[in-house]
């Protein structure tokens, strides 16, 4: 019998703050958390259409906020996917410009300032598994709180280059945290509620992040898009289901990517498409998980220094210790070493002892 799948997307969420937080801490008890994942775009529309086709933004088309509507036809989708196979497929988003309608028995958008989520969703659920017979349920769920607060809110009392959101910064995390926290207490109230649905059993639900949130470490980044540092591009994914190895966290290099075939996999159905690695044996404990040689991200703000909504024009290519990020408008580039450098703030970019990498990444961005 195929699992559930109830894959729930913590808008914004911040993958160093996750520990800080005692209600995600003890969500993790239940599963397996990976904590060192790449986001291929670190926006909702790219990020989102980048996870359900397992293929980055040049490939399935989504490569800029104004090609949000451009998803390539010969692309397969996972809900699509997952429809033809036989499950009941619903979603509830922010906006119906999040990703397509394909393959979606039930498509749903709420208000960010009226709806309360705590109740919209559970509801949801519930109807979901009642409309679905049995047939098994695929339900995507955006929680889009931390996104209402930090942008919709905070974000339109401040031109990008204020100054003042910048010199708020501890202030700024404070804010986040606090939402956050709500975050995490959504959580846990979708997780009880299919306990007390009693489906936990056959059912695997999936937490994660599309992209970070920026607080104001950067001038110019508000919150998201407009470069590829850590705060924005590394995310993670909890696992929780049956079987799945408990209280285990992982922080091998890995991409978003990966999570395509691994939905498809935990559903016994396979598609040549993506890249990405099958986690499935790893979830399980009978592999053990490797690092990623390279991550990509890309990303073109829709405000900033150098704004390009219609195509990427910052790019990174990530190692488990390394990272170089190249500006596209003004032909800088930056390199990192992340083990020594967490918080990217000593760029040791020189031609020569990057060339390698300087190499990677450009094969990447000029690939056909």
């Amino acid at each position: 019998m195929k699992p559930n799948i109830i894959f729930v997307l913590l808008d914004g969420a911040r993958w160093d703050r996750l520990e800080k937080n005692q209600k995600f801490v003890k969500l993790c008890q239940e599963g397996t958390l990976i904590k060192n994942v790449t986001t291929a775009l670190p926006y909702t529309f790219g990020a989102m259409n980048a996870i359900f086709t397992g293929l980055h933004g040049k490939e399935n088309g989504v490569d800029a906020y104004y090609k949000m509507f451009r998803l390539k036809e010969n692309v397969e989708f996972l809900p699509e996917i997952l429809q033809k196979n036989g499950y009941f497929t619903a979603c509830n988003l922010i906006s119906d410009k999040v990703i397509s309608k394909r393959g979606f028995d039930v498509y749903q958008s709420h208000d960010e300032y009226k709806d309360d989520l705590n109740q919209k969703h559970p509801i949801l659920l519930e109807e979901c598994f009642e409309n679905a017979g049995t047939k098994p349920v695929f339900c995507f769920f955006q929680f889009s709180r931390i996104h209402t607060v930090t942008v919709s809110e905070t974000l339109k009392k401040y031109d990008w280059n204020d100054k003042e959101f910048y010199s708020k910064y501890q202030d700024n995390l404070l804010e986040y945290d606090s939402v956050f926290d709500e975050t995490c207490s959504y959580a846990q109230t979708i997780y009880e509620k299919l306990s007390s649905m009693r489906k936990l059993s056959n059912t695997i639900v999936i937490f994660f992040a599309d992209h970070g949130t920026g607080v104001g470490e950067r001038f110019g980044e508000r919150n998201y898009g407009v470069y590829t540092y850590e705060e924005t591009i590394r995310t993670f994914y909890l696992f929780i289901g049956p079987k799945i190895i408990k209280n285990q966290i992982n922080n091998s290099l890995r991409s978003t990517l990966d999570i395509f075939p691994t939905i498809l996999d935990l559903s016994d159905i396979h598609s040549a498409q993506s890249s990405g690695k099958i986690l499935s044996d790893f979830l399980y404990g009978k592999t053990k998980i490797d690092d990623c040689k390279y991550t990509f991200s890309e990303t073109g703000g829709l405000q900033g220094p150098f704004p390009s909504p219609k195509e990427p024009n910052v790019f990174c290519v990530k190692t488990p210790s390394e990272k170089l990020i190249y500006f596209k408008a003004t032909e800088e580039w930056k390199y990192f070493i992340l083990k020594d450098d967490p918080k990217e703030k000593n760029n040791l970019f020189e031609e020569e002892k990057c060339k390698e990498l300087k190499n990677v990444l450009l094969d990447w961005i000029n690939r056909p």
